[in-house]
């Protein structure tokens, strides 16, 4: 295949900061979880304890049924198991559609291959650039297990599952690029199989059935890397990946560059005047990223509605697992109505981040030019999308804290869920305003550095989910804005914590002002 070799080497100096800040957050983040269980379940009564806290069905929809619960491995794959289920396909989805639709958006691989260049060469490179960064992960994953005391052998089955798990959703990635027009495109396929695959693996979980086995998430699990250790389940998602590698190369190597399987009609001869304005023009492109993030958010508050009162049980069941959600002697049902609102808070703080670096996108496909080479200026540009983005914002919130509060109520049989939820939501807005903040001063002031709000959204996000279960110390908590509310519905709400939150969320949207104002476009 020509061309390869200089393929690998232009993609993985065009994405090398972006996979080594994957990479890193990735393996800090399974570290820091072993370490943290390794301390707090340090004999064997407390795993005895803590497999027994964790039988209910709300929470095995939740993180997934460990075969080996009542061991030390176990315990971290329970608690890492909502993060890793998203995070690691999340990391092969981006990658892939990367490396290969938006440079083919972008215009830049048609340049590329003018040249001696096979036309199947990106997307195998796109794959072997994945492949690495995936097993030096793998490689991370299990060192950090083996430092933590577990053994080697599950230790390198999780790690070898978890990867592979990547790898397919990079590889399902692969082919969508080949099947749709734009990376958006892309990006909500893959986030839809993401979601259905979650949904097949948690009511395939509960009800001990097949279903596990149609869910990517579920080929993981069922390797039970600290139970029986199914060594020959992988061999499941890597004929999955090959597969859908395979299809992506042979497609690639047939289809037009620049165009897609699935060729969307004509659009109208002329813009309509709502797309003819700023907020039109940005409405209608955040609207793909929008209706996912909806979805998304209003599935898990959903799900965990109708499952609150199966998961309340368990927390009457287990003094010391309703201790530590109630943060001690507080109601069962506020408890665990306050940790599914901190996650879809954190839903929506990931919604924020991807929409307002969908502008970055803007910006390197040159289509930002354009807009402003004509009437609009640069800060009204900037404001419609500000305002579309987070009248966004505002509508998750509400919808998922409705869903989620309407469900509870027909779950427990109690009223009165569906007000308190929704202030609850309310109140973490200025915390997800302030995430909106540093997503919009970098794109602002330092775009190539636009990581790092993805940087700050992981943490924040690892923090909300482990950090009280992990007892980190409070000035670690502290980093995340999220911890500055409270605990709503469950406690009270620092008014003060969340006006200092919104000025600062808006000196950062005043420093993403500045900065756009005066900064080279495009910066590539």
């Amino acid at each position: 295949m020509t061309g390869l070799a200089a393929m690998v080497s232009i993609q993985w100096r065009t994405a090398r900061r972006t996979v080594i800040v994957w990479v890193l957050a990735l393996v800090a983040s399974l570290a820091a979880t072993a370490v943290a269980v390794a301390g707090l379940y340090d004999t064997p009564p407390k795993i005895a304890s803590y497999g027994a806290a964790v039988v209910s069905d709300a929470l095995v929809a939740l993180n997934g049924r460990v075969e080996g619960i009542d061991t030390m491995g176990g315990i971290i794959q329970d608690e890492f198991g909502f993060m890793a289920a998203f995070l690691m396909p999340l990391f092969g989805l981006a990658l892939v559609a990367r490396l290969t639709r938006r440079e083919e958006e972008s215009g830049r691989l048609e340049t590329l291959l003018a040249g001696r260049v096979d036309r199947r060469a990106p997307v195998l490179a796109a794959l072997l650039v994945t492949s690495g960064a995936v097993g030096v992960t793998v490689l991370g994953f299990t060192v950090s297990l083996l430092a933590s005391g577990i053994p080697t052998s599950g230790a390198l089955l999780y790690s070898l599952a978890l990867g592979i798990l990547t790898l397919v959703f990079a590889s399902l990635a692969a082919l969508l690029a080949q099947v749709l027009l734009h990376s958006r495109g892309v990006y909500a396929g893959g986030l839809t199989v993401l979601v259905a695959s979650y949904l097949l693996r948690g009511v395939g979980d509960v009800k001990h059935s097949w279903m596990t086995w149609l869910s990517p998430l579920g080929w993981m699990e069922k390797t039970a890397p600290f139970g029986p250790q199914r060594w020959w389940a992988l061999a499941v998602p890597l004929v999955a990946g090959l597969a859908l590698s395979g299809a992506a190369i042979a497609v690639a190597d047939r289809r037009d560059l620049g165009s897609a399987l699935h060729r969307p009609g004509p659009g109208p001869g002329r813009a309509s005047r709502l797309l003819r304005h700023p907020m039109g023009l940005a409405a209608y492109v955040h609207r793909s990223s929008f209706v996912g993030w909806l979805v998304g958010s209003v599935v898990l508050g959903a799900t965990m509605g109708l499952l609150a009162q199966q998961a309340v049980d368990a927390l009457l069941g287990n003094p010391a697992l309703s201790d530590l959600v109630t943060t001690g002697g507080g109601d069962p049902v506020d408890g665990f109505l306050a940790v599914t609102q901190l996650y879809l808070a954190v839903i929506a703080c990931g919604y924020v981040v991807q929409s307002f670096g969908s502008l970055r996108t803007e910006e390197t496909g040159g289509r930002l030019e354009p807009q402003l080479a004509g009437v609009v200026p640069r800060w009204r540009w900037l404001g419609a999308h500000i305002l579309v983005v987070l009248g966004g914002l505002v509508l998750i919130i509400v919808a998922s804290a409705l869903v989620f509060g309407l469900t509870t109520s027909w779950s427990t049989g109690a009223s009165g869920h569906v007000t308190s939820l929704l202030a609850a939501g309310l109140a973490f807005l200025p915390a997800e305003l302030v995430i909106a903040g540093i997503a919009l001063a970098l794109f602002g002031s330092l775009p190539r550095a636009y990581a790092v709000a993805w940087a700050a959204f992981g943490a924040t996000a690892f923090i909300a989910f482990l950090g009280a279960g992990l007892q980190m110390p409070g000035w670690m908590l502290d980093l995340a804005p999220t911890t500055h509310v409270g605990t709503p519905p469950q406690g009270v709400v620092d008014a003060t914590a969340l006006v200092v939150l919104s000025l600062l969320a808006a000196t950062l949207v005043v420093v993403a002002f500045a900065g756009f104002r005066r900064r080279l476009l495009p910066q590539g």
